[in-house]
């Protein structure tokens, strides 16, 4: 008796699972992909509007403590080239090095083969492979390939920068080239205040994970801890600086 009632309620329970992984896929292929959509908005302070930008758009001014470099390892490549564009760079010798590895080893490495190029600040057409740091256990898996698509720094208005995904990688949630960011800092206001404003927006297939993973939560929050962050960045050496002078 026991046994047929266990099993009962075991069957009861597999048929809801199932139940609810058709009801998802279903609404995948009705209404596509679900959105997870992201915004910040924050007020730096204590430094040039310049500064802050460089923290958005200049790999090669990050400290080990800027946010991104806390979780990946950074290297820059040329997203817009032809596909017969041979490589000559260090770091794309050791790609090509590393190809053989890709193949056996899951995400090692992108399967987009774009050409590396030396760190140096973001324009249009130049991107970002991020990959898994070294103390991971992930360790020096790809995680994903940043491009900057837009980049204006205009005289007058706000600074705006652009950045898609175009390949993902082990641990990365949304898919192949559906992230978009923006970010936007402002002139300086009366007080000496630098508003940014941040927007983000990314697709995944299933609307069970989002909802279940907490990805709209957990997006909202790293965006916000984002830009505090690179307050933090910005203001530390400023505060070290000081500290040293009055001793």
């Amino acid at each position: 008796m026991v046994f047929k009632f266990c099993l009962f309620w075991w069957c009861v329970f597999v048929f809801a699972v199932m139940a609810v992984y058709i009801a998802d896929h279903l609404l995948y292929r009705k209404f596509g992909p679900a959105k997870v959509v992201w915004k910040a908005d924050h007020s730096f302070k204590g430094a040039s509007r310049e500064e802050f930008w460089a923290q958005f758009t200049d790999p090669s001014r990050w400290s080990p403590e800027h946010p991104v470099l806390q979780t990946a390892d950074v290297s820059m490549v040329l997203c817009e080239q032809s596909g017969s564009q041979e490589k000559s760079s260090p770091e794309a010798e050791a790609e090509d090095v590393a190809e053989d590895v890709a193949e056996e080893v899951p995400f090692a490495n992108p399967k987009r083969k774009l050409e590396a190029v030396q760190l140096g600040p973001l324009k249009p057409g130049l991107g970002m492979v991020l990959r898994h740091k070294a103390e991971s256990e992930s360790s020096g898996s790809f995680f994903c390939t940043r491009e900057c698509k837009q980049l204006e720094e205009p005289v007058e208005g706000p600074f705006r920068l652009v950045m898609q995904t175009l390949e993902a990688g082990l641990g990365y949630p949304f898919l192949d080239d559906s992230e978009i960011s923006e970010v936007e800092i402002f002139p300086p206001s009366e007080d000496g205040t630098i508003r940014c404003k941040m927007t983000g927006v990314a697709e995944v297939t299933s609307r069970i994970f989002r909802w279940w993973s907490g990805l709209q939560k957990d997006s909202q929050e790293a965006a916000a801890a984002f830009m505090q962050s690179i307050q933090n960045e910005v203001a530390a050496p400023k505060v070290r600086s000081k500290d040293l002078s009055q001793q």
